[in-house]
């Protein structure tokens, strides 16, 4: 079952923004609250509850406002889900936004997205394969796997995918921390392009 946005909780204000919870349904048996911030012309997701199953899908609006970012550390540790659908208004996913979420399985990568924090998807054990829509004009994925658009630098390799991995011909360079924690691949054949391993 898909989320639908259910009721407001309740609003903390302070003189800058509102803090805002929002009571999304993610399967047939559990709910996820949404924390956000509004900053007058676009929301901010800025945590949700850790206890929180099954899938997610935000919403691209709330209150009539894009949801345009993931704060840092937005679903830190919500280990039981399996899936999040992202906004088509999503623009920044913040540092670790996604860590130590194991549960996941894939992510889909809006056109809009522009900036992907550092870490933001470390501790996702279960992550197989990134996809991105093809409109992104920074980020493209090969079999699962998250580049640059212009395919010289892998980014980032999913911690669950296993096996043997050849990188492509036109790979120059590797990301910081691109095959962190990847306990189940096996061997990597490296191109005679690559000149610089973060």
């Amino acid at each position: 079952m898909k989320v639908n946005i259910g009721v407001l909780l309740h609003v903390l204000k302070n003189t800058k923004a509102c803090a805002l919870a929002l009571l999304l349904t993610v399967t047939a048996t559990s709910k996820a609250e949404l924390l956000f911030s509004n900053s007058g012309s676009a929301i901010t997701i800025t945590g949700s509850n850790p206890q929180a199953t099954g899938d997610l899908t935000i919403p691209s609006t709330i209150n009539g406002l894009p949801v345009t970012s993931f704060g840092s550390y937005a679903f830190y540790g919500c280990s039981g889900l399996t899936s999040v659908t992202l906004p088509s208004s999503l623009t920044v996913i913040g540092n670790q936004a996604f860590y130590g979420c194991s549960g996941l399985t894939s992510v889909t990568l809006p056109s809009s997205l522009t900036v992907i924090g550092y870490k933001a998807f470390y501790g996702c054990s279960g992550l197989t394969s990134f996809t991105v829509d093809t409109a992104n004009p920074l980020y493209t994925s090969i079999s699962g796997v998250l580049f640059n658009k212009a395919q010289t630098t892998l980014l980032l390799y999913p911690q669950g995918k296993t096996g043997d991995y050849t990188l492509p011909s036109s790979i120059t360079s590797i990301g910081q921390g691109a095959f962190f924690q990847c306990s189940g691949l096996t061997s990597v054949t490296l191109p005679s392009s690559i000149t610089e391993i973060g």
